[in-house]
């Protein structure tokens, strides 16, 4: 490998770190774009969609594994709801993930931008936030509807490679209505389930270039740290408003991709 483009890999598993520590997101959402578009615009070789989405499997799972350490160094896990939630994600993830090989890139594209239109509308949507900083122990959700949430969203995201947490923190959040905080943290427990069953689902499917997935995963890492404490000492408004703007401004992106 050209070690430009090494250093490169690196530098966005670093920046994609950070976004998820900081929006308890495993940065799919981030690195997809950023790996299909960045590399052939600075004059190396183009990734395609099956081999970005083998790279990001990877890569939403280590993110979510640091993050998800990161958080509960605060108590902003909330062990029940995620394994609500990421049990039928994951079993659900396993099932779209081994279906993806007979789904055309730009069909995965699509479902990508579909999925990210839909998060970025929800969180749009006001919420309003306690007084004072809730705590697991003021945590009430529907388990059913946790459940629900899983299998559905954990479908569609075995088929793009992604754990899917840029559509399930806005469902935790304006469904479950969950506090934004352990949303945040809950959201990579979560992650680390789903992730995993779409990494084990693309073992062994030839769609995954360990080399550069490693690269991005090293960056993962060393940026989740950083974000995961800088998601503490950030107000919660922002951090919402944030990540509506990453997933719209990926969702434009991506859907401008599939009319092209």
């Amino acid at each position: 490998m050209d070690a430009g483009l090494g250093m490169l890999m690196f530098v966005v598993g670093l920046g994609v770190g950070v976004v998820s520590g900081l929006l308890g997101i495993g940065g799919g959402i981030i690195a997809v774009p950023l790996l299909l578009y960045v590399p052939p615009a600075l004059g190396f070789a183009a990734f395609g969609m099956k081999a970005v989405a083998g790279i990001t499997s990877v890569q939403s799972f280590a993110g979510a594994v640091s993050g998800a350490f990161g958080h509960q160094r605060h108590r902003r896990v909330h062990p029940e709801l995620a394994l609500y939630l990421g049990i039928p994600m994951a079993l659900a993830c396993l099932v779209g993930s081994r279906l993806s090989t007979h789904v055309s890139e730009s069909m995965m594209l699509l479902v990508f931008a579909v999925m990210a239109s839909v998060a970025s509308v929800m969180m749009l949507l006001p919420k309003r936030d306690a007084a004072h900083e809730e705590t697991l122990e003021d945590v009430r959700f529907s388990r059913a509807m946790a459940v629900v949430i899983g299998v559905g969203i954990g479908s569609l995201s075995g088929i793009i490679g992604q754990g899917g947490a840029f559509l399930y923190v806005p469902a935790m959040l304006y469904i479950l209505s969950i506090p934004t905080r352990i949303t945040i943290g809950s959201a990579l427990a979560v992650g680390i389930l789903s992730a995993g069953a779409v990494l084990l689902g693309r073992l062994g499917t030839a769609q995954i270039p360990w080399f550069e997935a490693g690269l991005v995963v090293l960056g993962v890492i060393l940026g989740s740290q950083v974000g995961t404490t800088l998601s503490q000492r950030t107000p919660r408004v922002f951090l919402r408003r944030a990540l509506a703007v990453v997933i719209l401004g990926t969702a434009i992106k991506i859907a401008m991709s599939v009319a092209a």
